[in-house]
Formats: C-alpha cells, structure tokens, sequence
C-alpha cells in the first residue's frame, strides 16, 4: 500500500569526509532537500536506515550519488538516489575556497506530515545587499514592488515561490519560517552563498 498522507523528511545522523586531507577542511552543509519517493511498505517506527556517499561540487550541486546501504526496497533505493541528486549544499572549502568533496552520509528516513508554507523570495548574492533591501522594507518600501523590481531589472532568482513544503529546508531556514505570520517578511537568511529574503503569503493548502 502506498503511503501518500505523509511525505519522507531526512534526518541527518552526522557525515564525515571519505577522502582524508591534511589541508583544514570545511565540511559541505545540506541546505535543501527534495522529498524522497513514496514507500510501499511499512517504515518502521524508528525509521529507515539508508547509507550513501554524496559528492558535493563546489557550486553545492551534487555530483553523484553512490549508495552504501540499501533502504531495502532496490527500487525504491533507484528513485531516492536519483532525488539525492536534487539537493543543494553549502559546498566544503578548503583553504577558503569552495572545493569537490565525497561524504559518508548515513540517514535515516521518517515519515512525518508536510509543512506547507506560501512563500515569496528577495534573492541577494552578499550579505550587504540584503541587509539593504532589508533595511528598505523595514522603512516602508513594499516588498512586493521590490520583487517586481528585481525580476524586471536583475534577472535573478527572486519571485513567487507559492506553496512549499519546508520540511526538507535546512534547520535554520525552516525554524524561521515556521515562527513567520502571514504578511510578514524575515530577515535576511543565508541559503548557500546566497542570502533570501522571505515573505509568507496567505490562502496555504497542502
């Protein structure tokens, strides 16, 4: 029977290096995760073990995916590697410069309900800018002419992005986002070596 009321979140249970360096490493942080596929058969109560290493590219996309561990469903192992494949990291550095890595990434895979929010997005590429745009909205700029404004003129990837389920946003942005009212605009979040502004819409549904 598939199980489609919930949706499969990744729990972390720590990563390490699978290449050794002598060189002072910064490891890659996963900042986004796609929903893994649906299971047809029962998870356990405490979760899924699944094992793989990720390589992490330097622009924070991932490069491959191998798997070390099977969830125990070899089809279902196929579909979530090709998910993995969808995440985003903040990429390791190494001597201050983003660098390819390999990581050991144990998981474990739990059902749990979605955390829908509506959502809209001010993208900045530094920290400066966004605490400038920030600081235009907290002195009565309107958020929405400013989205408008950066769509026509920056070309980036700031817009709408309608409903979402945050419970694959890394920590840090989702326990913002959950604490935010409607109408209400956070202040600038650093997503990989971007920084968003977010403002949570009305009229949610999951």
């Amino acid at each position: 029977m598939v199980r489609t009321a919930l949706f499969l979140a990744i729990v972390l249970a720590g990563c390490s290096a699978v290449q050794q360096t002598e060189t002072p490493l910064e490891r890659p942080e996963l900042i986004k995760s796609a929903p893994l596929p649906p299971v047809t058969s029962i998870v356990p109560g405490g979760g899924m073990k699944f094992e793989v290493s990720i390589l992490v590219l330097k622009d924070g996309s991932v490069g491959d995916v191998r798997l070390l561990q099977s969830g125990g469903d070899p089809d279902w192992d196929s579909l979530a590697l090709r998910t993995i494949m969808k995440w985003q990291f903040i990429p390791a550095r190494r001597a201050g410069r983003p660098a390819d890595l390999w990581i050991h990434q144990p998981l474990l895979v739990q059902l749990r309900d979605p955390v829908i929010r509506n959502l809209a997005e001010l993208v900045c590429d530094t920290e400066q800018a966004a605490d400038s745009l920030y600081s235009l909205i907290e002195n009565g700029e309107d958020f929405d002419s400013l989205l408008r404004h950066a769509g026509q003129t920056r070309g980036d990837f700031s817009g709408l992005l309608g409903t979402v389920d945050i419970s694959g946003y890394a920590p840090h942005l989702k326990d913002r986002l959950l604490k935010l009212k409607e109408g209400e605009v956070s202040r600038p979040l650093r997503l990989g070596n971007r920084f968003v502004i977010y403002k949570r819409l009305k009229k949610e549904s999951a």
